[in-house]
């Protein structure tokens, strides 16, 4: 439908006539738009509508018939409009149309027709005011080669309605098409499972992703044992918390998030936050939908995040932070046995003073080596040169063999340090023990530099 400017001295007013000739038969079938129509009408009118009964003279009387209309007309598209208009006076003019009329498909009713048009206009004050409108359906009476009903109607009409049926069978398959592919590409698994009446579990729909992160075909996931809601196959301990969230599942709408773990046809462990809700209940079983991530990136970099925060990099020892947490813990956590060791380096500060602190770097991660290999897991870095352990499981003899042991192989090494043991059966404490085990390492250290003092002494002389 052409826009009508009626102040471009470039259109002609005959094409004027035939933009607001269809711009009227556009607001009364697809817009329903009565008001813009009677805002047009002439102060003298005659009209003959379509149906037999459609006709009536005189502007006021029109008027109130076509705002009967109002709401009562179903949308409607209108295509392939062809328009003549013939002056029959100066300012009087003749407008002929004809276009298809079809109802729209969301109005649920299907017809369509070859719809005639005449209009009459007369200018007055520069506009053109319609004074006639006659609508004929070339259908509405049987046509040459119809015989005693109006068969090309009907046959227009059906095949109308045919041409819906098959536009929104194809309008659902390439929705069902691009539904699919979503449920196939998106980045989580989504299974569902029926819960039959006797508590068991039959596998209904899965998507591609499930296949993904399982490493099996989409025939070995049909095959798979899915009696308990899930597929044990490949669960890495967990019976009880899958089982226990199925089974809170009471109704329709109720939802539980599970975290576990499954390890794939590769081996690869990969951890799942799941989501289990019930989607539906009826005689056949209750309809239960998972939908789970992978998150194994996401745990593996808590671990990571967590190791740092408790592990110093250096050496592969807890750090300072670790050593503070478990100092809490055993203050008020009784011991049966408690054994403490504190180790020192020598000389540290005149290897870096020589040297520089990347060889000093190496000297304490060389040392932490030792100690660890002695004591692993139970060792700590709590400052520079400075590594505490810390054993409530070992026995006194046991406990002081290995500092012994990781002593003397440090010193097979060519590094010196100084340690001091602390082991006690009752009235453990571990602030205590610290206390007593660096008083000892301290003066070790002491003898130590006592002892180089006077080798330097005797070199001398």
């Amino acid at each position: 439908m052409r826009a009508i400017d009626r102040r471009d001295p470039s259109v002609t007013k005959e094409q004027q006539i035939m933009d607001l000739t269809s711009y009227m038969m556009h607001m009364h079938y697809c817009e329903n738009n009565i008001e813009a129509l009677v805002s047009l009408f002439d102060e003298q009118f005659s009209w003959f509508g379509a149906g037999e009964e459609e006709h009536a003279v005189g502007t006021e009387t029109v008027t109130q018939i076509f705002r009967q209309f109002a709401g009562k007309v179903p949308r409607c598209n209108i295509t392939d409009e062809h328009y003549y208009v013939l002056r029959i006076s100066p300012d009087a003019y003749l407008c002929t149309g004809l276009m298809w009329i079809s109802t729209d498909p969301s109005t649920n009713v299907y017809l369509r027709v070859h719809q005639r048009v005449t209009m009459g206009f007369r200018w007055v004050d520069d506009r053109a005011r319609c004074f006639h409108i006659h609508i004929s359906n070339p259908y509405s009476e049987m046509v040459e080669g119809d015989v005693g009903f109006p068969t090309q109607m009907a046959q227009q009409t059906t095949k109308y309605l045919q041409e819906q049926v098959e536009l929104q069978k194809h309008q659902i398959e390439e929705k069902t098409a691009e539904l699919t592919s979503i449920y196939n590409t998106v980045p989580c698994g989504i299974l569902r499972l029926l819960r039959k009446p006797d508590g068991s579990y039959q596998l209904l729909t899965f998507n591609r992703t499930v296949t993904d992160m399982l490493e099996w075909t989409e025939n070995e996931v049909r095959q798979a044992d899915w009696s308990r809601g899930y597929a044990p196959s490949v669960v890495v301990e967990d019976d009880v918390g899958m089982q226990e969230c199925l089974s809170r599942l009471r109704k329709p709408g109720d939802s539980l998030n599970i975290d576990y773990r499954i390890r794939n046809r590769s081996g690869r462990l990969v951890y799942l936050n799941c989501s289990n809700a019930m989607i539906s209940d009826s005689e056949q079983g209750q309809v239960i939908q998972r939908i789970f991530f992978d998150i194994t990136r996401r745990k593996e970099l808590e671990s990571a995040l967590k190791r740092l925060s408790y592990e110093d990099t250096l050496t592969g020892m807890y750090n300072r932070n670790r050593f503070n947490q478990d100092m809490e813990y055993y203050r008020t956590h009784a011991c049966t046995q408690l054994g403490v060791a504190c180790f020192d380096l020598n000389g540290l500060k005149e290897l870096n003073d020589r040297q520089g602190h990347t060889a000093g770097d190496q000297l304490i991660s060389r040392a932490a080596a030792h100690i660890l290999q002695a004591f692993r897991g139970r060792s700590y870095r709590v400052g520079g040169d400075e590594f505490v352990v810390i054993d409530e499981e070992s026995s006194e003899a046991s406990f002081r063999a290995c500092a012994t042991a990781a002593r003397e192989s440090m010193q097979m090494s060519g590094i010196s340090i100084s340690a001091g043991v602390s082991w006690r059966m009752m009235d453990c404490n571990l602030r205590e023990q610290l206390e007593e085990a660096d008083r000892l390492m301290y003066e070790e250290k002491a003898r130590h530099y006592s002892q180089s003092q006077n080798d330097r002494r005797k070199n001398r002389t």
